[in-house]
């Protein structure tokens, strides 16, 4: 009995010893050529059934079977290597990037890509080194003045406002001329929803977030989207996560607004005396005359001026206060862009997020502009076949209703102020505003407005809210060499919320005892698509490549407003206190 329990024992130890034979560690730390640990890189034994990825500080330990002869490393953008493993329990590397040269690619639609020698069609591109740390708040200061044939243009100066783009010129005399944008797969509706101020709906972008923007230009290019795209396309692509060592990215920018230049306008005596020269030639009247400065200064809201001696006119015209009416509705505003991202992964999954914030105000009214944006994209390489992506970029922004959107309106300070009479004070001793309605005092004095611009600025308000979802999920299959497939889904879902005050206490709506105007705007936009996508190299030098698929899109537009007039005080803004509701609208299109 005790010879077969030691025969067992031994029997036992032969195995452990046999099994230590058979498998042992090995390990060690990977480097680049700065000596800079290299995260994510695989490490790989010979016998191909034994692997691993190196941690953060370059590290890995790997379990080798006692065939093993080599271990393999590899890395997305790096040199593979081999070294054997003979009888060394620690192998150390340094790896090296690989030398490849980069070509210079175009996007022609539906995720299709061309090295831009081999595009026959006219594409413009624009790279984001073109216009990264670019302190703007829209797409249109990426485009403007980087691409032949296309024309930027804002309606105007409010910050986020809409925008022209024209590609090679008017395309249709009654139709639109707006090109199709088409963001990361997903056509995009460029509509402009906002009912009291101008908005560009592409303004959610942020353009550190952006990779390329292609334009294409001519017809037979474009015609892989149909008549949608008959005044061209503007395909944007934006940035996605790559494998290895997270990156991260901080930028912030940080400026001041002032006008150039205001306009040169005469004080008060300056005022005085070219008055007393029109009234006295239009009466054949020397201008020095004691009617015809009775007169001027009468027509100046001067006190008593109709029984003033000549040194009291005198007295009076020299003394008279100028108010500067630009000043008081100009101001200086500020800008301010903070743009933070991380982008990483490994061979299997790759990510990037991107956090914004920017601010404009103007130096004139009350147009400013404020965006919050996050946006995130993800990559899974689920086999060596299948990839599945997806993308998600939320947005809300908020704009200042400005009282005039149109530049030469009288509403508009900047057109209105210098048209004043600078002898018109801007308010009252006691702070209140002067020549407003309801007061016995007069109204002001001007070319364009006899109204207090001040003042309209100021009390009137409004604001324009729009919250934006633009995302979309896809998957590509590689079926083998020359076929792949690829499925995509794409929603642009915009809410457009808008609100316009007009107070009580300003001459539009005195009478009304105030007015106001709210409206909201849902627009669901979904597009999807079916691809198989062809490619085959001949001889290394001729390429044939083509795609048969299937889309569908759908759009729902929605829209709801009301207005309302006679409100109790000033200070009651929302419809539920208007004492009268004037009108209630709604539509809605699509299918």
């Amino acid at each position: 009995m005790m010879r077969k329990v030691i025969l067992t024992f031994m029997v036992a130890i032969a195995f452990v010893f046999n099994a230590a034979a058979q498998d042992r560690t090995i390990t060690g730390r990977i480097t680049d050529e700065k000596g800079q640990p290299v995260q994510g890189v695989s490490v790989i034994s010979s016998d191909g059934k034994n692997g691993t990825q190196t941690d953060k500080d370059g590290n890995y330990r790997l379990t080798v079977a006692s065939n093993a002869k080599t271990v393999t490393i590899s890395g997305v953008n790096y040199e593979t290597q081999a070294r054997s493993i003979g009888n060394l329990g620690i192998i150390n590397f340094s790896i090296a990037p690989k030398n490849t040269k980069l070509e210079e690619v175009v996007v022609i639609g539906y995720g299709s890509v061309r090295k831009k020698v081999d595009e026959v069609g006219a594409i413009s591109s624009i790279k984001s080194k073109d216009i990264e740390n670019l302190p703007s708040v829209s797409l249109d200061k990426a485009l403007q003045g980087k691409a032949a044939g296309v024309l930027v243009q804002a309606n105007n100066g409010i910050p986020g406002g809409s925008i022209n783009v024209r590609i090679r010129g008017e395309g249709s005399v009654n139709a639109g001329n707006q090109p199709l944008y088409v963001i990361d797969g997903v056509q995009f509706n460029g509509r402009n929803d906002a009912a009291f101020t101008q908005a560009n709906p592409l303004a959610f972008l942020n353009p550190d977030d952006i990779e390329s923007i292609d334009i294409i230009k001519d017809a037979a290019s474009a015609a892989i989207y149909g008549s949608t795209a008959s005044n061209g396309v503007v395909l944007i692509t934006t940035k996605k996560g790559k494998a290895g060592k997270t990156k991260y990215s901080f930028n912030t920018s940080y400026g001041l607004v002032q006008p150039l230049k205001k306009l040169d306008v005469l004080n008060s005596q300056e005022f005085y005396q070219l008055r007393s020269e029109a009234v006295g030639n239009f009466n054949f009247l020397s201008p020095t005359n004691l009617l015809v400065k009775r007169n001027v200064l009468g027509t100046f809201r001067v006190a008593g001026a109709g029984s003033f001696t000549n040194a009291q006119a005198d007295s009076a015209a020299a003394s008279l206060p100028t108010y500067d009416w630009q000043d008081a509705v100009t101001r200086t505003g500020q800008i301010k862009t903070i743009e933070f991202s991380a982008s990483g992964g490994n061979e299997k999954m790759t990510f990037r997020i991107s956090a914004a914030h920017e601010l404009q105000e103007t130096f004139v009214t009350k147009a400013d502009f404020r965006k919050y944006g996050f946006k995130v994209d993800l990559s899974n390489k689920f086999t060596d076949r299948l990839t599945f992506n997806t993308s998600l970029n939320l947005s809300s922004i908020k704009q200042n209703n400005p009282f005039a959107t149109d530049g030469s309106f009288l509403g508009s300070a900047a057109f209105s102020a210098p048209g004043i009479f600078p002898v018109s004070p801007i308010k009252n001793p006691d702070g209140t505003y002067y020549g407003v309605p309801g007061t016995a005092i007069p109204s002001i004095i001007g070319t364009t407005l006899t109204q207090n611009i001040v003042q309209v600025t100021e009390l009137n308000n409004g604001f324009t809210r729009t919250n934006q979802l633009v995302g979309y999920l896809s998957a590509d299959y590689r079926i083998n060499k020359l076929f792949s497939a690829k499925v995509f889904t794409g929603l642009d879902y915009r809410l457009v919320q808008g609100r316009q005050v007009r107070d009580p206490r300003t001459a539009d709506a005195f009478v009304r005892k105030g007015f106001v105007q709210t409206q909201s705007n849902w627009n669901t936009n979904i597009n999807a698509f079916a691809t198989i996508n062809y490619n085959q190299v001949f001889g290394g030098k001729h390429r044939v490549d083509g795609l048969v698929g299937y889309e569908t899109r759908r759009e729902n537009n929605e829209s709801i407003s009301a207005t309302g007039d006679g409100f109790p005080t000033p200070e009651f803004q929302t419809l539920n206190a208007a004492a009268n509701p004037v009108s209630v609208g709604e539509f809605f299109t699509g299918f």
